[in-house]
């Protein structure tokens, strides 16, 4: 099978497996927590649904091996695929027969290995969409992927615990496992295209890949720079929402819909328009007024950090912020992408790469609530707001004055 066209490449696959990729972890982190200490489950035992979500952080250390080894069956990244979609669907109804009362440590267990099996669906599925498209249709391949994840996220932390008195616990996890089936009976249907001999890696390129690495970080310092300062705007904010509004005296579930429904519809929407943003001013003015737009995003929420939390000054907050922070995403994949796209290693330098700047953001996410228990929210926020702007002039200005956006193939493979 050969892909030419953006018509031949397997979208409808690609959707449903980006929007499996998240229901599950939505559940764990949002329904789940909300379904079982609604049952009585002690707050120690709920955080312990934290630990589940643990081998997503190993993600970069087994991307080589999806790399380097090749399953039975056909195509490289499918056969990883297959097996990591039949575990996470087999977990799921595994999980779904259990009893929470009396069997909450084996499911946090299985959880974990759904978990893990999700991590490498998730390396594996980068991997091939790397390989598939073409550089024009990568931008689009980047929409898809964070608009099935929000897509995954309102169905996973919204509407199953929105129905959840009808499907309890056992019929929330099975359905789950349904969705997941449909993506693994894409996956069994699909053909893998096989590289041409002249792409395909010698043995001795996999010996050195630890110096590919140090190669590919050293070739794009630059763009390293800019994933370690960019996650900062989108992160000291909003990582202060959910607290912010609890103090506010908002409802659980006023919280969950805003967050989850609301502003998760909106991030669908900017991520599928981002696409024809990139298209129409190209990457570097994309990701550059994106940026921009974040500062705003940010500003936004000064006020609901002086106490003016009414629903209007919210939404505007959040709608705002969901516009930016999804096109960053899509706009950032694609580069990220275009990157690994290059090199013989591409599961392992897109994982690479979107690690890097995905745990920053997690870490810039702890940190600025743990400076906000000492200085309060708004000094935190007004703190953001300047240095997000700094940081997007500084962008603005690398970006300008250096071409980082895309680099020569022969730079990232070692010469023997």
């Amino acid at each position: 099978m050969k892909f030419g066209s953006t018509t031949q490449y397997p979208w409808f696959m690609l959707a449903s497996i980006y929007v499996t990729q998240y229901i599950g972890i939505a559940f764990i982190l949002s329904a789940a927590v909300a379904i079982l200490r609604q049952q009585g489950v002690a707050l120690d035992k709920l955080a312990l649904l934290n630990l589940a979500v643990l081998p997503l952080m190993g993600k970069v250390f087994y991307a080589p091996l999806i790399d380097k080894y090749r399953l039975s069956l056909q195509g490289k990244y499918r056969s990883w695929l297959i097996i990591a979609q039949a575990s996470m669907t087999l977990l799921l109804v595994i999980a779904g027969a259990m009893d929470f009362e009396n069997q909450f440590t084996w499911i946090i267990v299985i959880l974990t290995f759904y978990v893990f099996s999700l991590s490498v669906q998730d390396v594996a599925i980068d991997g091939l969409s790397c390989k598939l498209f073409a550089p024009d249709a990568r931008k689009l391949a980047s929409s898809v992927q964070f608009s099935g994840n929000l897509l995954g996220n309102i169905i996973g932390g919204g509407l199953i615990l929105m129905f959840y008195p009808w499907l309890e616990w056992h019929g929330s996890l099975w359905l789950l496992a349904a969705l997941t089936s449909i993506s693994l009976i894409q996956m069994v249907l699909f053909n893998e295209p096989e590289e041409s001999m002249d792409n395909q890696p010698q043995q001795e390129e996999h010996k050195h890949l630890l110096r590919g690495i140090k190669d590919f970080i050293k070739q794009n310092k630059h763009w390293f720079v800019i994933m370690a300062l960019y996650p900062i705007g989108s992160t000291c904010g909003f990582a202060l929402l959910t607290p912010l509004l609890v103090d506010g005296g908002w409802q659980f579930g006023d919280i969950g819909f805003v967050m989850k429904i609301f502003g998760s519809a909106v991030g669908l929407i900017s991520a599928l328009l981002a696409t024809p943003l990139i298209s129409r001013i190209g990457q570097v003015n994309a990701l550059i007024s994106a940026l921009f737009v974040q500062v705003f995003a940010l500003a936004l929420i000064i006020p609901l950090t002086l106490g003016f939390t009414e629903k209007p000054m919210v939404y505007a907050a959040i709608t705002v912020h969901f516009i930016s922070f999804p096109a960053l995403l899509v706009i950032s994949s694609t580069i990220i992408m275009d990157k690994a796209a290059q090199t013989i290693h591409k599961a392992t330098f897109f994982t690479l790469q979107f690690s890097f700047a995905s745990l920053l953001g997690f870490a810039y996410s702890a940190i600025s609530m743990t400076i906000a228990k000492h200085i309060g929210y708004s000094t935190v926020v007004i703190a953001g707001v300047v240095l997000t702007l700094g940081i997007a002039l500084f962008i603005c200005f690398l970006l300008k004055r250096k071409s980082i956006i895309s680099i020569p193939i022969h730079n990232v493979i070692p010469k023997h």
